[in-house]
């Protein structure tokens, strides 16, 4: 189908769609700004490759021959040539990626698709700049590429079909699986849902209701996420974290940045990348924060899940995403043991309007619940307890 692609940006996604690209037999033209960037990209993918070669997953003979599918050049240009797929993957700057899309524009065939990693920019905005937004995307790939299988694919709002299938086509071929967002909202579908739990999370802290041990106590040791999510956020990188919840605050109001990311933030507390953020680190790659499971009790999940929750109902009544794929977000794209509107169901819609009220009455009309949590209220779809919730229960 792409008998060549280009991924611009090799940093961290850059490098890693580059590496999945490969190993699933496509010719990939990494492009970055320095040949010392494109340098440290090729020994990470090779370093990612022969921890494969240790597992057992892969070859010798299929290391080298990766390796090879991927080329390296600082000029956009020669990246582009015959490529019939784009992917950009460099930071997440909106003037930047405007004007890589608009040079990319002018040196491209027509029917060639530009695809943007972003995890929460607009895509109709970055297409905007170009004479082709039919055939702008939105490919968002999770981190790390090569492990994650989650691929969420976002619809601008000129994106065509045939983008879409094409590309749709393209990740099956990589072995990830997919969601698709149906418009273009701040956030998409999973880093909409993340930023209302993380960024509730530390409003929780700040207004001195929970510790973070005790907050990340809770979410690791009885809702079963893997990570606390203050672990999560260092894991991720505080500075990433903020910019994406700004960027939702910013466009529609869909999540409130609290002042611990924006203090972290500002001091260049950015996670383990720093070696410092919520938690403080020593360098060693597998170090993890010590999280006491005796903290587990000290506070209500649904006070943290709620907000949460209101963004996926905002989701679905929005006709953004249907609920089987919003709950396979959650699971493929964050690690959680279940979907959220499942783990709703078993709090209680009830239970979670009414958190929902109590924290709007003290807090402001962010925390108004969405019209569907109410609809759901009033005509007693209250989760696993009156046997029809999001979902149906036997």
């Amino acid at each position: 189908m792409f008998e060549k692609i280009a991924v611009v940006g090799a940093g961290t996604m850059g490098h890693g769609i580059a590496e999945v690209a490969a190993l699933n037999g496509y010719v990939v033209f990494l492009c970055d700004i320095s040949e010392e960037i494109l340098r440290e990209a090729i020994k990470k993918i090779e370093w990612s490759l022969r921890k494969m070669v240790e597992k057992g997953k892969l070859g010798n003979e299929e290391l080298t021959l990766t390796l090879n599918r991927i080329r390296t050049t600082t000029s956009l240009e020669e990246a582009a040539k015959d490529s019939k797929l784009i992917i950009e993957a460099v930071p997440e700057n909106l003037e930047l990626k405007k004007g890589i899309f608009s040079r990319l524009d002018g040196m491209t065939h027509p029917e060639t698709i530009l695809g943007t990693n972003t995890s929460s920019l607009p895509i109709s905005e970055i297409a905007s700049v170009t004479s082709r937004p039919d055939k702008v995307i939105g490919i968002h790939f999770f981190n790390p590429p090569v492990i994650m299988p989650l691929v969420e694919i976002v619809c601008g709002d000129k994106t065509s079909k045939q983008t879409v299938d094409s590309v749709l086509t393209f990740i099956k071929t990589l072995g990830k699986q997919f969601i698709i967002c149906r418009k273009d909202v701040p956030g998409f579908v999973v880093n909409r849902i993340l930023e209302a739990l993380i960024q509730e999370a530390a409003w929780i802290v700040h207004r001195g209701e929970a510790s973070m041990l005790e907050v990340d106590s809770a979410v690791k040791y009885r809702a079963k996420l893997p990570m606390g999510l203050f672990e999560l956020s260092d894991y991720v990188g505080i500075d990433v974290l903020y910019s994406a919840g700004k960027a939702i605050q910013d466009r529609d109001g869909g999540v409130i940045v609290s002042p611990l990311f924006e203090e972290y933030y500002e001091n260049g507390w950015y996670g383990k990348k720093s070696g410092k953020g919520f938690y403080t680190y020593t360098g060693d790659l597998w170090e993890k924060p010590k999280i006491p499971p005796e903290l587990a009790d000290k506070v209500n999940l649904e006070e943290i899940f709620a907000p949460a929750v209101n963004a996926a109902a905002w989701l679905l009544r929005n006709n953004v995403v249907d609920k089987e794929e919003l709950d396979k977000a959650v699971i493929l794209g964050l690690n959680f043991p279940e979907g959220i509107l499942q783990m709703a169901d078993k709090w209680g819609i009830d239970t979670l309007v009414q958190v929902l009220k109590i924290k709007r009455s003290k807090y402001g009309e962010y925390y108004k619940p969405d019209q569907l949590l109410e609809e759901m209220v009033a005509n007693n779809r209250l989760g696993v307890k009156t046997r029809r919730g999001f979902y149906e229960y036997v």
